[in-house]
């Protein structure tokens, strides 16, 4: 399958990447299959920035990582004008699975929920709900495990019918092609049944991130199993922020990752997995942040998840949401609604250089930037051929994604809804015509 790198400098350090795309090749498999999507944004947002000066000059007044903002937007801007002088095509591959892509409704299925902007079948998700938030539930792998297995072969799938009691919440597929599991839904019949697609060699245990025990007990029994380690050579996190527009309900948009109330519980419950038990030395830990400076505190203070986990930073990736034309999806220089996200990467340490007054040294840490079209809420550019360069053995290295939405070739996910995005129907095989789509949302 083609990369998802559509464009990349000479040093690597500005990349343009394709969002889909990046998901459908870390799948590990030579069929080409697309992954529903949105239609790529042609023009950016409307803009809500405050109008007035005084309204402006009140959210400068709360903003005390100024100078860093404007580290970013001159980083950002160089890397605009450099894809620009050498890359006059759309920055983004075509997206052919999209919901526009759907021309009618299916009669046999029921449209009921709307995930992402997409209508999704009533049964598939219930199948894959927790709290009726449409991500699968682990109780529907223990409720309908049973001891007996059917194995057959099509389409270079090795067809995996139910899970084995013992496995429950955690299922690794040792093959090195594509395993297809099938979950019941609420009745006997075919058509009850959901199948997800597991890419070769890797494995996902399905469970609330707060508790992180059986998760660490099922990585050191699979990797027994195997005779292998059973620590991670990367982790990568992207955690639940707390998020005003989601106060009520304390969930982003179509996903059961709960936002938490606040900073301190997200980091209680961070400390709590410790993760750093499953930390091989000299691993690699990213974790994406918000531009609130609290959020980047709580991450890189002395005190912070890096400091307690003996990690110290190596870089800094600004991933900037771009329309398929090239232009940000905000402005550079917005003071409410910032066109960028940021991923702290971190190299676990024996002895960790202790910052000076919460302010990290920054001096001997690398900044690169991504652009991408943005996607799905959320979604973010799978990072697995960006960081296989930055392993020790980039064919053979264990990796580990936490709050995970979608599964990936050779890794670990780990998640309430880590195999949500592998749902049969949330893909399309590149023979298939766009009528065929409308199961996916109807």
């Amino acid at each position: 399958m083609p990369s998802p790198i559509i464009w990349q400098n000479e040093a690597k350090d500005v990349t343009l990447i394709d969002i889909p795309r990046s998901i459908e090749c870390a799948q590990g498999t030579t069929e080409i299959r697309h992954l529903q999507s949105t239609s790529p944004l042609e023009v950016p947002f409307l803009s809500n920035e405050p109008k007035s000066a005084s309204g402006k000059a009140r959210l400068q007044q709360h903003d005390r990582e100024d100078r860093l903002h404007e580290e970013y937007r001159s980083l950002l801007n160089a890397a605009l004008e450099e894809i620009r002088g050498a890359f006059p095509k759309a920055w983004c591959l075509p997206r052919p699975f999209t919901n526009e892509s759907t021309p009618h409704q299916s009669k046999k299925r029921k449209l009921t929920h709307d995930v992402d902007g997409f209508k999704t079948k009533v049964q598939p998700t219930q199948a894959i709900e927790t709290g009726g938030r449409g991500a699968l539930s682990d109780r529907s792998i223990q409720d309908h495990a049973d001891d007996g297995e059917a194995v057959t072969s099509t389409g270079g799938y090795r067809t995996r019918v139910s899970f084995d009691a013992e496995e429950r919440r955690v299922f690794s597929n040792t093959s090195d092609q594509p395993t297809t599991i099938y979950i019941p839904g609420n009745g006997d019949s075919e058509e009850h049944r959901h199948s997800f697609n597991i890419p070769p060699g890797s494995s996902f245990y399905l469970g609330d991130c707060a508790d992180a025990k059986p998760l660490r007990d099922a990585v050191r029994d699979r990797a027994r199993q195997a005779d292998s380690t059973h620590l991670f050579n990367f982790i990568l996190l992207d955690p639940p922020w707390p998020n005003s527009s989601v106060k009520r309900t304390h969930h982003t948009p179509s996903s059961t990752y709960a936002t938490s109330p606040s900073l301190w519980d997200l980091r209680e419950m961070l400390l709590d997995t410790k993760i750093e038990l499953l930390m091989a030395e000299e691993c690699l830990i990213g974790v994406w942040i918000t531009n609130k400076p609290a959020v980047r505190e709580l991450v890189l203070h002395d005190d912070g998840l890096f400091a307690c986990w003996g990690v110290q930073l190596v870089e800094e990736w600004a991933w900037l949401k771009t329309t398929i034309h090239g232009e940000p999806v905000s402005p550079l220089d917005a003071v409410w609604r910032k066109p960028y996200e940021v991923l702290l990467l971190g190299r676990k340490r024996r002895k960790v250089a202790a910052p000076d007054d919460a302010e990290v040294k920054t001096s001997n840490v690398q900044r690169k930037v991504m652009l991408a079209v943005p996607d799905l809420h959320s979604r973010k550019p799978c990072l697995k051929e960006l960081i296989e360069p930055m392993m020790p053995d980039p064919k053979r290295y264990r990796a580990l994604e936490v709050f995970a939405r979608y599964l990936v070739a050779g890794w670990w996910s780990w998640g309430n809804e880590c195999i949500k995005f592998n749902w049969e129907c949330y893909w399309q095989k590149e023979c298939e015509k766009p009528e065929k789509l409308a199961l996916a949302n109807g």
